[in-house]
């Protein structure tokens, strides 16, 4: 279950801020961050060796995009096209105009449901793929402290939200430093809600219920699935201020500053 947390016109620095968990099986290969050729060009912490689609990336212009699966997916099977590839295309589109031109062409039915984060230091919004449905729904992120689960934006069901939430907002407006220390630790916290504070498992969902409490930590670690990778990201007008990511789990290893890889070649 991926996590996207976002600070949004809340810190008096930086309009954007995003706080990222990515979490897979281990057994799925993956490529380090790298930057993509083309106009614009395009920073991804990563990208899947298996279907050559990623789950967030950032333009040199500071334009943002980033996924979560939907509750319950895993049960779906593999879908005629990879999520992965969404991402890739709303980053090329890099405008929130233009990811929506994209959006509207797209069959939702042709992939596994998904959550769409996209925008830039001006405009943010997210896009929601479900089964059923024959075109994506689309909302405004309002300003403030959000969290984009493997559900609906501030899904209430889900209780590592609701944690998540409350813990970004005693620290929100830090100085940068201080921030992107915290927000580290943030996405290391394995706390786990008690057993009665656990939604109920999506229909057809192949694991247990113990198996879902441990998914509602922030940091997953599971024998098969968990946390793999982390990224903190802060958005200026038209610039990428941050970009900081671990590529294990950010309970095990530091962050390293990715901006540089945008600097003109």
């Amino acid at each position: 279950m991926c996590t996207l947390l976002i600070l949004r016109h809340v810190h008096p620095e930086w309009p954007l801020i995003l706080a990222t968990n990515r979490d897979e099986l281990y057994a799925r290969p993956t490529s380090g961050p790298q930057v993509l050729p083309g106009t614009p060009r395009l920073l991804v912490p990563g990208l899947d060796e298996t279907r050559g689609g990623t789950w967030m990336g950032v333009t040199e212009r500071g334009f943002f995009a980033g996924l979560t699966n939907q509750r319950g997916a895993l049960a779906q099977g593999l879908a005629p096209r990879s999520r992965g590839e969404v991402v890739l295309e709303a980053l090329r589109a890099g405008s929130v105009e233009a990811v929506e031109r994209y959006l509207d062409t797209l069959d939702p039915l042709a992939f596994n449901p998904f959550n769409l984060l996209y925008g830039d230091a001006r405009q943010l919004r997210v896009a929601y793929a479900r089964p059923g449905l024959a075109r994506l729904t689309q909302a405004e992120v309002p300003p403030g402290i959000h969290v984009l689960p493997n559900d609906v934006l501030d899904a209430p069901a889900l209780p590592k939200v609701e944690r998540a939430r409350v813990l970004a907002a005693e620290h929100a407006r830090r100085p940068w430093p201080e921030l992107a220390t915290w927000l580290q630790e943030l996405l290391a916290d394995h706390h786990l809600p008690p057993e009665d504070q656990l939604p109920e498992p999506p229909p057809g969902a192949p694991f247990s219920r113990e198996l879902a409490r441990q998914l509602q930590a922030l940091c997953i670690h599971t024998p098969a699935y968990g946390t793999r990778s982390s990224a903190l990201l802060a958005l200026a007008l038209g610039r990428v201020a941050h970009f900081l990511s671990s590529q294990a789990p950010p309970c095990q290893r530091a962050f390293q500053d990715l901006r540089s890889m945008l600097a003109p070649p």
